[in-house]
């Protein structure tokens, strides 16, 4: 891991970050590639619509384009059950007692979002929210981090971002800023882990409290 140093605010990803929605991402592709009598792994499919995308165009497979919109309609029913990932809350509210400011920077919609942050009581703890309807470029662009960054008032010196895919990794190298890939065992079934840190990510953790640490320098 590279020197630390502190960080005044604090970008995060929502999706296999926050919350554990990437295994819910991942059945609804399936229950739309089955409908079609495809079979696929879970390592094939991935959870991620962009990578979908990508791999099911390129062995000729088509409507993609649907059978992620359809993918979309039955995850964003499950995902208001969705749980947090282990130490989410006391991580956010560590970094919001040291007087963090700490931005969601998520592709989900508003729709989606708002509804979880009021049942988790995490409106309070986020200073910015900025979800996929509130840009016009999603990551990997840097655009989202940027809105973020200006909401905040926040040099690029004094943010860093955290997230669990390549998307969240190359927008903060896009935006300018340090980030976090965030890579529990489990998300071994999604991503690759060598293929990932070749990213070159600032920190790469298992754990969310290490983000306090990180944070805090």
């Amino acid at each position: 891991m590279k020197q630390a140093k502190s960080y005044r605010h604090v970008l995060l990803d929502w999706d296999g970050n926050l919350a554990q929605t990437l295994d819910i991402w991942l059945g609804a592709l399936k229950k739309s590639l089955e409908k079609r009598g495809y079979q696929f792994t879970d390592e094939e499919i991935g959870a991620n619509f962009t990578i979908f995308k990508e791999r099911m165009e390129a062995r000729g497979i088509a409507d993609v384009d649907i059978m992620i919109a359809e993918a979309d309609a039955i995850a964003t029913k499950e995902a208001a059950s969705v749980e947090l990932y282990p130490d989410v809350l006391v991580t956010l509210t560590a970094l919001h007692r040291a007087r963090r400011k700490i931005a969601l920077v998520t592709t989900s919609r508003h729709d989606q979002i708002d509804p979880l942050l009021t049942k988790y009581e995490l409106r309070e703890i986020f200073n910015v929210v900025v979800c996929g309807d509130d840009v016009t470029h999603h990551k990997p662009h840097p655009e989202p981090i940027e809105k973020a960054l200006q909401l905040l008032g926040a040099a690029k010196e004094d943010a860093i971002m955290v997230g669990d895919s390549a998307s969240d990794v190359k927008s903060a190298h896009r935006a300018g800023i340090d980030s976090v890939l965030f890579f529990p065992p489990a998300h071994s079934k999604f991503y690759d882990a060598e293929e990932m840190k070749k990213l070159d990510p600032t920190y790469v953790i298992e754990d969310l409290r290490e983000i306090v640490r990180i944070a805090l320098g």
